[in-house]
């Protein structure tokens, strides 16, 4: 195993993940959420089972949102000039986003309701 290599790996992911929390808006809210949503966990104590819950989705939008952006990039450096088609691909992988971004919510929902309920009614 090349020790410098693996670490060049880390040190490539690391400036990814910079560079697309500086140039992506939508990056950039979701991390934001995804804070805010952790520290309610935090402030309403649920257990490791529903904490861990949280974070695997919060990931899983993130780095959705990365590949997103990665591809649409991607995108637009082989086909700078508009298109009708590389607009449908470009709705498709948003459409993933915001499809992962509502069974997030609804995450949220189911993994929230027994500790909210408990606070309020308990």
């Amino acid at each position: 195993m090349n020790l410098k290599r693996f670490r060049n790996s880390f040190k490539y992911a690391w400036a990814g993940l910079l560079e697309n929390h500086r140039r992506e808006q939508n990056f950039r809210i979701q991390l934001l959420v995804g804070i805010f949503v952790f520290m309610f966990a935090i402030l309403l104590d649920v257990d490791w089972l529903r904490m861990s819950i949280i974070l695997v989705t919060c990931a899983y939008v993130l780095s959705l949102e990365m590949i997103n952006s990665g591809l649409e990039r991607y995108i637009d450096k082989l086909t700078p000039q508009k298109d009708e088609r590389i607009g449908r691909i470009k709705d498709i992988l948003a459409g993933a986003v915001l499809l992962a971004a509502i069974f997030a919510v609804l995450i949220g929902i189911v993994v929230f309701y027994q500790p909210i309920y408990n606070l309020f009614f308990e």
